[in-house]
C-alpha cells in the first residue's frame, strides 16, 4: 500500500490519516466483488450465520459497504467521533433482530480483516502500520456495535397479529395489527419489520397510529416495482399473520409551540397521521398545515380520516394536492371523501410556492425524490435548514 501522509488527529484517528481513507477509496471501485468475497468468507468460517440472512444478499452487501465506507472515512477525522460511536451503537441495537452472538461478532471481525488483506495481496499487501490501524478500526466497529446491543434492555423482537387488511386501490395496503405487548415508539417513527411470507428480510415501515395501551398498530404500504416485500403484503397478507418488529427509529416530530408544516406524498401520510392523532389528544397545539399529495383525487386514500380530524381541531389545516384532475381508468371505485377537504391541482412543490415557512418546523415524508426537492423548496420559502426534517428511509 502507498505510504501514508499527514499523520495527525484525535485519539481515535491519531495513528494514520491516510491508511483507512485509502482502503475505503481502493475498495469503492470493486465494492460488489469485495462484499461478495467477504460474505462468502464469513459463511465459510461459520455456516450457521447463513441462516440468519435472506437468500438474496444484494441489499445487505450494499448496506454493509456503505457502513464500512462511512466508518473507515470517519475514524481518521479529527471531529465527529461521538456521532460515529452513536451510529455504531445504534447499528448494534438494530442487529439484535438477527440473533447475533459474541462469537458472530468475532467471526465477522476476523473475516473482514482477512478479506482486506486478500484484496491487497496482489498489490504487495499492507505494511505493519496500516495492518495495525485496520485491526484497531475493525475492533472499534464490532466492539461498539456489540456494546450497543448489550446496553439495550428491551426485547430484540416484538410480534403483532394482523387483524385486518384494507386495499383502498390497486397497489396500496392498509394493514392493522394488535401487538402481543404494546410497542414503545414516538408518533412519527418507523420500525424495522419482517412478515412471515418473506422470512429474514427486514424493511422499515412507518407507523400510522400513535402508541396506545391496546397495542393497536397501523401501516400504509404502497407496492412498488421490484419491492418484493411490499408486493407480497398487497398480494398475500391477511388476518392471522404474525409480523415481527425490531428497532424503532425516526426524526419526525413537532417542536414545542412552533407552527408546523407537514409535506406528505403518497404513503408518507402514515407518520404524519400518527403525529396528528397524538396531537389531537392535547388541549393546546401549534398551528399545523398538512399538504398531502397523490397522483389523482381517488388516490387520496385516507381522506375519510383526515376530514373529521380537521373539522374537530381548529389548529389543523389540510390541503390535498393531486397531479391530475381526473382519476385513471383502472381505478374501479374512486374515493369521494376527498371532497370534504380543500383540493388543488399540481405538484406538492407547486403547492409550497405560496407558503411563508419562516420560523416553521417542516416535516417531509414520501418518495425519495420528494424528500430532497421539498426540503430545498422549504428553505426557499424561509425555513431554516435545521428546521426541515425527513427520514432518509
Amino acid at each position: 500500500m502507498r505510504g501514508s501522509e499527514g499523520r495527525s488527529g484525535s485519539a481515535v484517528g491519531a495513528h494514520t490519516r491516510h491508511g483507512l481513507t485509502q482502503i475505503a477509496l481502493d475498495i469503492r471501485p470493486v465494492a460488489d466483488d469485495f462484499t461478495k468475497g467477504l460474505f462468502a468468507r464469513l459463511f465459510a468460517m461459520d455456516p450457521s450465520l447463513r441462516d440468519l440472512f435472506p437468500a438474496n444478499m444484494s441489499g445487505h452487501r450494499a448496506t454493509f459497504l456503505r457502513v464500512l465506507d462511512h466508518v473507515f472515512t470517519s475514524i481518521p477525522k479529527t471531529t465527529g467521533h461521538e456521532e460515529l460511536v452513536d451510529f455504531l451503537a445504534q447499528l448494534g441495537r438494530d442487529h439484535r433482530k438477527y440473533g447475533l452472538t459474541e462469537d458472530h461478532y468475532a467471526t465477522m471481525s476476523a473475516a473482514l480483516i482477512a478479506e482486506v488483506h486478500a484484496f491487497y495481496a496482489a498489490h504487495g499487501g499492507l505494511d505493519e502500520e496500516d495492518t495495525a490501524v485496520l485491526e484497531q478500526s475493525v475492533r472499534l466497529l464490532t466492539g461498539v456495535m456489540r456494546g450497543g446491543a448489550h446496553s439495550d434492555p428491551t426485547p430484540a423482537r416484538r410480534t403483532a397479529r394482523v387483524v385486518d387488511v384494507l386495499r383502498p386501490h390497486p397497489g396500496l395496503s392498509v394493514v392493522r395489527l394488535v401487538a402481543d405487548e404494546p410497542l414503545l415508539f414516538r408518533p412519527g417513527q418507523y420500525v424495522e419489520t419482517q412478515i412471515p411470507q418473506v422470512p429474514r428480510v427486514w424493511r422499515p415501515l412507518s407507523l400510522a397510529m400513535p402508541p396506545n395501551t391496546q397495542g393497536q398498530l397501523e401501516f400504509h404500504i404502497r407496492s412498488v416495482p421490484g419491492g418484493y416485500l411490499s408486493s407480497t403484503v398487497f398480494a398475500e397478507s391477511g388476518p392471522g399473520d404474525v409480523w415481527q418488529f425490531g428497532q424503532v427509529h425516526g426524526l419526525l416530530r413537532p417542536d414545542g409551540d412552533r407552527p408546523l408544516t407537514m409535506i406528505a406524498g403518497g404513503t408518507g401520510l402514515a407518520p404524519m397521521k400518527s403525529i396528528l392523532l397524538a396531537m389531537s389528544m392535547n388541549a393546546h397545539n401549534p398551528d399545523v398545515h398538512l399538504l398531502v399529495g397523490a397522483r389523482s383525487p381517488g388516490l387520496l386514500y385516507d381522506s375519510d380520516s383526515l376530514a373529521p380530524l380537521a373539522a374537530t381541531n381548529p389548529w389543523l389545516k389540510v390541503t390535498q394536492v393531486t397531479d391530475a384532475r381526473q382519476d385513471p381508468w383502472w381505478l374501479k371505485r374512486p374515493a369521494t371523501a376527498y371532497r370534504a377537504l380543500p383540493l388543488r391541482h399540481g405538484s406538492l412543490l407547486d403547492a409550497m410556492d405560496g407558503l411563508d415557512l419562516t420560523g416553521h418546523r417542516v416535516l417531509i415524508a414520501g418518495p425519495r425524490g420528494l424528500l430532497r426537492a421539498a426540503s430545498e423548496k422549504a428553505a426557499e420559502r424561509g425555513a431554516a435548514p435545521e428546521d426541515v426534517v425527513y427520514d432518509p428511509l
